[in-house]
């Protein structure tokens, strides 16, 4: 179904109403409609990517068309995705070194030894796990622009 709308001053779109004035289905009346200044709205298919992008309009003698203005680079949006991808990694690694600090917690409170032929306790262990996170981190972090 075609649409019909105004465009104000102010870059804004105005459709038309359903019914209007006691005219039923007064959206459906392409002479009305032309009369009272409405023209045929032409919407343009949306990006399916994140890019950010701002619509605006463009309006000719017969119609108003959707125009798409992408508010960053292509570049940009690559960057935003590969520091969005380095976050989620960066959380994850985070939440992890979260639980360990309650088994770290756990250890400490009930020191017991993990490893009998090393000697290695399970705060030993724990500690050793999140130094290596903790460098991962680090290096992730250091990525994130």
């Amino acid at each position: 179904m075609t649409k019909y709308a105004k465009l104000d001053e102010g870059g804004n779109i105005t459709f038309a109403p359903i019914n209007k004035n006691g005219v039923l289905n007064y959206n459906l009346n392409k002479n009305l409609l032309k009369t009272d200044g409405y023209k045929e709205f032409i919407e343009i298919e949306k990006p399916q990517d994140t890019r950010k992008y701002k619509i605006t309009y463009s309006e000719t003698d017969e119609n108003i068309k959707e125009v798409l203005n992408y508010l960053e680079t292509e570049e940009e949006f690559q960057q935003r995705k590969i520091n969005e991808e380095l976050q989620l990694e960066a959380d994850s690694i985070k939440a992890t070194i979260q639980d360990l600090d309650f088994k770290r917690i756990r250890a400490l409170c009930e020191p017991s030894i993990k490893d009998e032929e090393t000697g290695e306790t399970w705060l030993d262990y724990y500690n050793a796990q999140i130094l290596e996170l903790r460098n991962q981190l680090q290096t992730l972090q250091e990525r994130i622009i």
